[in-house]
């Protein structure tokens, strides 16, 4: 099935949403893939445009995104289990270029990872892991219901290997700016944790077979991929909407679950082992009889999350404890990267 985007035209999207001359706005932002953002309003509805490429987006070009898999599924409408959304009205062509069309959700956006605000609580965080299980449960689908075929997901080695010392050293060499941030990071990370760790990260990112081999050991669902909490806004009718689907991906619940707890870190107002049993739970409720297609050996899913987790954002962690700041649950940072650490170390030991 193709979606389509690339031959329609932007105009006939925005005259669908009678938005035809509305005038764009620049839309502020702190989003750091490249892709570019801009407001259209017309009588009290706000919208946003965003609009991305090969050329202007470097998460694309390092995931080898080459047909934009989210304009892809926003052309398709894409339809997902209750109570989570796709705020997508479309997507089109802009001179070659993807233009994906949303409402305007700012207001609605959890806020995350800014100095000083304190973690989200635990209703929420129970809201929004229910609106994960359910993800991984249930069937996606386009708009008008029929099953989802071909969707150009983002490859599971780019997705777990996306921020590690040699990628980075490839961003850096290609002159984008993050690939120095990153591999800051991974310094600092050297400096806080056991040599073992450090190994670890070392050896993965030379050689991430085994840890592909064993993700692809379990259960394959379809996965948002870059679930940070900046982008979720839970909606006053109970719905759980979700945006920026560039790196969805069909693996194992490992790879979101890890992209999860240490993306949020500073948000979580509970430890993973917490985080963790609230999402198995909510999975079990979702999916029933069905808990094992999705989840396949839960205990193998614990050490691949810890292991995914560590080796997409080890370089944040090295980052907080030379900040000396704390997890949105009171531990340390330092605490929390040797905690991980000697999580991931283990895990490799038993499931690699």
């Amino acid at each position: 099935m193709l979606s389509g985007w690339p031959s329609r035209p932007l105009g006939d999207l925005l005259a669908e949403q009678g938005l035809a001359g509305a005038e764009e706005s620049r839309f502020e932002h702190n989003g750091w893939s490249g892709a570019r953002l801009t407001t259209v309003a017309r009588d009290g509805r706000r919208f946003v445009l965003k609009r991305t490429s090969w050329e202007l987006d470097w998460i694309a070009r390092a995931t080898r995104d080459t047909e934009i898999r989210e304009a892809w599924l926003a052309a398709a409408r894409l339809k997902l289990p209750a109570p989570v959304v796709a705020p997508h009205l479309g997507a089109a062509s802009d001179d070659g270029i993807a233009a994906i069309l949303m409402p305007d959700l700012g207001d609605a956006l959890i806020e995350w990872d800014e100095p000083g605000l304190p973690p989200i609580d635990a209703t929420l965080l129970d809201n929004v892991v229910t609106g994960v299980a359910a993800l991984h449960s249930g069937d996606w689908t386009t708009g008008d219901g029929a099953a989802l075929a071909d969707v150009p997901w983002c490859p599971l080695l780019e997705r777990v290997t996306l921020l590690t010392p040699p990628t980075a050293e490839r961003y850096r060499a290609s002159g984008l700016v993050i690939g120095d941030r990153f591999l800051a990071g991974w310094e600092a990370f050297r400096r806080h944790a056991p040599g073992a760790a450090s190994d670890l990260v070392e050896r993965l990112s030379a050689d991430p077979a085994p840890l592909l081999a064993a993700l692809r050991g379990l259960p394959a669902v379809p996965l948002h991929g870059d679930l940070k909490l900046a982008n979720v806004a839970p909606l006053p009718d109970g719905r759980l909407a979700i945006i920026d689907w560039q790196m969805a991906l069909d693996s194992a619940v490992a790879v979101e679950l890890g992209w999860f707890l240490v993306s949020n870190v500073a948000a979580l107002p509970a430890e993973p082992d917490d985080v963790l049993a609230r999402y198995r739970a909510a999975v079990v409720g979702c999916a029933g009889e069905r808990t094992d297609d999705v989840l396949g050996d839960w205990e193998r899913q614990l050490d691949l999350t810890f292991l995914v987790g560590l080796l997409l954002r080890g370089w944040r962690k090295g980052l907080d404890a030379d900040a000396g700041i704390a997890t949105g649950a009171g531990v340390s940072a330092r605490v929390d990267l040797l905690d991980w650490s000697r999580r991931a170390v283990d895990a490799a030991q038993r499931s690699l």
